[in-house]
């Protein structure tokens, strides 16, 4: 048997404390508990329940046995944003793309993302 039911979330914390206007999209974290849904914002997860939450960092090594300086060309011909990165703050050669992406020479044969 298929029951069709309407669900109904509340807002809670500081996605309650302004109202929306018909239409206008509401963005959070939808948290289901027993039978009642609420949605609240990442920063107030804590605050109404049990749960918490964490940053992951994920790093990728690939092998990689050209020039690091014509890989960083390359990508320059297609991105916009590709700075290089100091020796300091990177601990060797490095670069980033559009702020997000950090690509690390690590040996003769691989390169890391992160």
């Amino acid at each position: 048997m298929y029951f069709n039911s309407e669900k109904m979330a509340k807002t809670i914390g500081r996605l309650a404390e302004k109202t929306p206007k018909v239409g206008e999209t509401v963005s959070g974290l939808l948290v289901k508990k027993a039978f009642t849904y609420q949605i609240m914002a990442p920063d107030d997860l804590h605050v109404f329940s049990q749960l918490s939450t964490a940053n992951i960092s994920q790093r990728i090594t690939i092998a990689y046995t050209g020039a690091f300086g014509v890989l960083e060309h390359r990508l320059k011909q297609i991105f916009e944003s590709v700075e290089s990165l100091s020796d300091e703050e990177s601990e060797g050669p490095a670069f980033c793309v559009h702020e997000r992406l950090t690509v690390k020479y690590e040996s003769e044969k691989h390169i890391s993302l992160y």
